[in-house]
This record gives structure tokens, sequence and C-alpha cells, in this order.
């Protein structure tokens, strides 16, 4: 419990707020690394040791446990500069070493504070945070941190999640009100040791509040509700038959005191495709009325559970005065991936956060609790908080009709000048893009997995849904851009559809400095069921446009070579086109490290006519066009999407602008 005397003369309760609506926080690839830039000059915190050996001495010779917990993370952060300047690599990280005169400032995301130093680039206000600290107090009302359980069935770790939700209780666009139960539920009885539960069909009629399970499903074998088994399921089941996961959240579900809960395996009859589809398209009833969404965040399947033991942390205790209370607080290092609050809120290195229908499970919830790898989180449409008091006001993207910030009727300044529709579709664009790269263990759910999102964005946009894209944005939509992405064997959407392919993808904004040169005529799709929004067997555009025949010549192409940039792909050229002037161009499944997939999408295209299809001018006065890359059916009429690619008048040879509409061919893409 010893402190120096600098430790000691800390003001815990006065430090300078960070002033992170004014720098520039710069990603890292690096553990340990992190910077900002544009610092400004005159908001230097509170003044602490001036000296890496003024530090060292007082964390070694006078024995301060702050000090020791400050200087190994610092320690962590210099040895990784020294690795980085041995191995002569990542200059402004080689150049940018700390002053080591260090700050300390209030932490923007929780109790706690921020180490920080001045460095001697010669680049302006780049600053390095070296050192990330959380204060945590069990007993306090003033430090909402506390030391994260080891163990997440404990009393303590109950109490801690009951609080969250008293609290979100309070928060009228967070808790639902007088809301019906899902077509089947489990129902948890009111003996809180019975060993059994059953599934209960209430016919859609009954109201009541019931928590829903978020999971990965994994490889492990799955306890379902098939058409065989569902009378037996409504009977009894015994909850020692299920797995892990499921026994956990039937657990905790009793302790919130909830009767009802919904977990998708049991509530929905997996092998009766009538009962999958009509089930499966309540989704968003489902999450967005859940008293609570539980998420088994960190694990890989069903057998895992909730209850991970946490890894135990290094806490310093010490007394502390704070807002004029005095008392013992604990201080403990915090990774600087967890003290970047924006990146924490992605969960994005936890097992759910890489499956698809987890995603619209998140997105949909009210409110959410996490069982993470290392401690409870809890998110709701007040914020993102965590267990040790990490805590923020803004959640995960969403795209309900709830507010997403502080309070129910509070709006981001820099939002005012934009329109609700357009901040609307920034969300939905940003999680197709998260969306894009998760996994599917069918790959035909690739349109039902969104399909609650969906729901919510045609009735608010107040626009048709036409496999994976708006009815009136088609022209801008449609030249989406992929990243490393490949198509799937099999049929679930028409080539113009980012459902179509695997992997990110990016949309451009309507509007966003282009111009639409083609329009969509007709667009048909065949629903392969019931759900708007789910499954599609077939779609037809008939789009009107200036087109340019292209070439595609593969001389000297060799996938099995690395390359760094577009020399050594195959040429893509236009009549008018020489070497110097060819267009920039992505094929839908390309990828620069994957030379087998690289050469057979390239074979696929041998012998066919590739067009371009140009659907956007640059409306800033430049000669710049973006296109899709089409290429003709054998022996037809119709069109499918290859690529996209950017033109320009040197490319083509002539002004696709100047063209008159009656002069532009009109195709079907399929």
């Amino acid at each position: 419990m010893v402190l120096c005397s600098v430790c000691e003369t800390i003001p815990w309760d006065n430090l300078p707020p960070t002033p992170t609506d004014e720098i520039l926080i710069v990603s890292s690839d690096h553990a340990y690394l992190q910077e900002f830039w544009e610092w400004p000059r005159d908001c230097k915190g509170y003044s602490y040791y001036q000296s890496l050996e003024a530090l060292n001495s007082s964390a070694e010779d006078l024995g301060c446990g702050l000090c020791r917990l400050i200087y190994k993370q610092v320690e962590l952060c210099r040895l990784k500069l020294e690795e980085l300047q041995s191995r002569r690599e990542d200059s402004e990280f080689r150049h940018a070493w700390p002053l080591w005169e260090f700050w300390i400032m209030k932490r923007p995301d929780g109790d706690g504070f921020w180490v920080l130093s001045y460095t001697d680039s010669d680049k302006e206000g780049l600053v390095r945070l070296l050192a990330a600290i959380g204060i945590n107090d069990p007993l306090s009302s003033v430090i909402t941190g506390r030391p994260v359980e080891h163990n997440g069935e404990s009393p303590t770790a109950m109490s801690r999640a009951i609080g969250w939700l008293d609290e979100c209780n309070k928060h009228t666009a967070c808790c639902p009100q007088g809301t019906s139960l899902p077509s089947r539920v489990i129902d948890v009885g009111d003996n809180t040791s019975s060993p059994y539960v059953r599934l209960w069909e209430t016919g859609g009629i009954e109201i009541g509040d019931y928590i829903a399970l978020s999971y990965c499903w994994g490889k492990s074998p799955q306890y379902t509700t098939t058409k065989s088994t569902l009378d037996d399921r409504k009977r009894q089941i015994p909850i020692s038959e299920l797995p892990q996961t499921h026994q956990d959240v039937i657990k905790l579900t009793r302790e919130f005191g909830i009767r009802y809960l919904w977990i998708d395996s049991m509530c929905i009859c997996q092998d009766d495709y009538d009962d999958w589809e009509r089930e499966s398209a309540r989704m968003l009833s489902v999450y967005a009325n859940a008293y609570l969404t539980i998420t088994a965040s960190n694990g890989k399947d069903s057998s895992v559970g909730l209850f991970a033991k946490a890894s135990s942390k290094e806490y310093f205790e010490f007394e502390q005065t704070y807002r004029d209370k005095r008392g013992h607080a604990l201080a403990c290092a915090v990774p600087f991936e967890e003290a970047m609050q924006h990146a924490y809120v992605q969960l994005k290195d936890d097992p759910v956060s890489h499956r698809g229908w987890t995603l619209q499970e998140r997105v949909l919830s009210r409110r959410t609790l996490f069982y993470s790898g290392g401690q409870m989180m809890f998110e709701c449409n007040h914020g993102f908080r965590k267990e040790d008091g990490w805590a923020i006001d803004e959640r995960f993207p969403s795209i309900s009709s709830q507010p997403q910030m502080g309070s129910d009727n509070q709006t981001k300044d820099s939002d005012l000048s934009v329109s609700t529709d357009e901040l609307l579709l920034r969300s939905w664009y940003q999680l197709l893009a998260t969306y894009g790269g998760r996994k599917l263990t069918k790959a035909s759910d690739k349109l039902p997995a969104v399909s609650g999102l969906a729901s919510i964005m045609a009735g608010r946009l107040n626009d048709e849904y036409v496999a994976g894209h708006w009815r009136s944005l088609l022209i801008t939509e449609l030249p989406w851009q992929p990243g490393d992405c490949k198509r799937v064997l099999e049929y679930r959407a028409p080539s113009w559809s980012w459902a179509s392919v695997d992997g990110s993808i990016g949309i451009r904004l309507k509007g966003s400095g282009y111009s639409p040169l083609a329009e969509v005529l007709d667009a048909k799709v065949k629903l392969k069921g019931t759900n708007a929004y789910g499954e599609v067997t077939e779609g037809k555009l008939l789009i009107q446009g200036p087109m340019q025949r292209l070439y595609l010549s593969t001389e000297g192409w060799d996938p099995d070579r690395p390359r760094l940039s577009s020399e050594g792909s195959p040429v893509l050229c236009t009549t008018s086109t020489n070497l110097e002037t060819r267009p920039q161009y992505d094929f839908d499944a390309f990828a620069n490290d994957r030379p087998q997939r690289e050469r057979r999408f390239v074979n696929s295209l041998d012998g066919l006519e590739l067009y371009a299809l140009i659907l956007l001018a640059c409306s800033h006065g430049e000669d710049h066009y973006i296109a899709l890359m089409i290429a003709r059916e054998p022996r037809s009429e119709v069109y499918r999407r290859v690529g996209i690619l950017t033109l320009t008048d040197e490319t083509l040879g002539w002004k696709p602008g100047e063209q008159r509409k009656d002069e532009r061919p009109i195709i079907t893409l399929i």
C-alpha cells in the first residue's frame, strides 16, 4: 500500500480530461504501441515523473506499487520500440520515441488515468500513450469500476448483472413493455431447483417477459427440436441433457426471476422448412422484444458454457481521496486494446462476432448481457460498460428506431446537418461491411440472417428490398466494392447482389460525389418462401446505360508470383486503351494471396464477352466513371456481374455523358 510522494499528491478527482475531440487516434498493429496526432500543445495533463530513470527508481527503490504498475507498461512500450528499431521496419514508430517526460490525464473511457509523453518526432503534436491504469473500488459509490470476478457465476457477479439491469429499467427506450411471447418459448418454471424445463407453445398471443440467447452453434452436436421430438419437448426436457451454455442460461433466467427463455435450436423446428422460415422471419420481434438478450460471447460452440474463468489481474491497493471521500482503491493495468474504446465495443476477438446470425441478434436487442472470456459486459441504448468500470455512452451500430446515445432524445452535433435516411444508410452499410466477413453454417442463410434488419430498414426508408439492395438506390449500390471475396457454388443471390459473395464489401452513399448515368427500368426477384427479406431463387434487372466492350489479356500473368499492386495482374483494355491508361478494376472473386482462386476465376471468363456498364459519373467536373464489369452469358442476351472498374474519357476514347439516352443499350443483368 506504499505510495511515493508524487503519487500521493495526484488530484484523483480533478485530473485534466483527455481531449478526444481534438486529437487523431492512430491505429496500430503492434501491441503496447498507441499514438495520437495533432495533440494540442497547451493540453498537457498533470505533471508526473520527468524521466524513465526517476520512475524506475520510485518503483524499485521506493517500492511504490502504483509506479511499479505504470513502469511495467512503460517497459512493454520501450521494448517494442527497440524491437522495431532493431528490425529496421516501421519508420514512423522507430523515430517517434517518447521523451519520457510523463504526464497524467483522466481516462476517457472509465475510472483511472492515462500516462502520456510527447515524442522526438518531427511531426507536430505526436504523443504516445505509455500506460493505461484502471481504478476500481469494491465499495465506493463514486468509482464505478469493480475488481473483475474470477468466477462469472458467483453471487457478486450475479449482483453486478442485476444492478446493471435495474439501472437500465429506468431507461424508457430500453425496457420493453407488455410484449407478446414468441410462438414457442422454454418454460423454466417457478421452482429454481427443478431439474426439468419444457417447451411451451404460446400461440403468439400471450404477453410476458422472456430472455433470448445469442450464441455460436459451432460444430458440436446440437440439442434441437424436430418434428419427431416436438411432443416430447413439450412434456419435459431434462436440463442435464442440454449443452452447458443452455444449462447456464436457464440458471441465469431463473436468477433474474424471468419465467421464459428463447433458444433458436429448441424453439424452432429444425427439420420443418415452413416452420423455420416462418420463425426466422420473426427474429426481429424475438430479439427486439426480449426483456434481455444474453450472449455467450466467448464460446466457440454451445458446449463451452457462459461462465469462463477470468484470468487474475494484478491489483495494487492504496488509500485514495476522491470527491471528499477517503477509502481504499484498487489500481490495475489496462491493455491498450481495451483502452481504445471503439475497438473494444466490437468484441472483434470473441467467437460470437465471427458468426453471421449473431450480428442482427446483437443489433436488434434493446439490451444485452455479454459473457466474454475475461469479464461481463452490458450494452443498451444508453451505452456500453464493462465489469471493471470501462464505459462509453454509445453502443454497437444500430438501425433500430430507438435512440442510440446517452439520453432518449440526444443527437450528435456532427449529425445535425445529415438527413435521417443518410444516417440510417451509413449504419446499414457499416453493418453489411461487418457482416460480409462473418461465417454461416448454411451458405443459403446469407439473406435470411439479416432479414430482421432489412425489415426495419424497409419500413424506415419506405423502400422495396431487392435481394439485399434498395430499389430506389440500385444505381448507387450496384457497384459495391469487393474485398477478399469469393462466390459460393450454390445459387443464393443474383450476381449483382452483395449476397452472391462471401467476404467484406463496401457500398458508397448516394450523392457521394457521383451522379447516375444509367437507369434501372425494372427489378424482379423470386422468393423461395414467403419472407420478403429471405432466400431468393432468381433476380433480374433491366438496365439502360452506356456500355463499352472490354478485352482481358492474361499474357505474362502468373498468379503464383507475389505482387504489391495491379502490376502483374491480368490486363483489362478497351479498344482505345493503351497500357498507360488501362482501367483500374477489381474482380468479384480475386485475392492477391490466393493464386488458385484467381486462376479459377480468370479461367471462368475465358471465351466470354466482357463489357463495362457505366453507372456513375464524377459530379465534380472530372472525367471519372464507376462501372460494372459484366460478362455476356454464352448464347444468351443476359449478363452477369464479374467485377467493378473505374474509367476515364482517355481510357474510353469517348465521353459517356454526351451519349443520348436513346443511344444507350438496354440489357438484362442476372
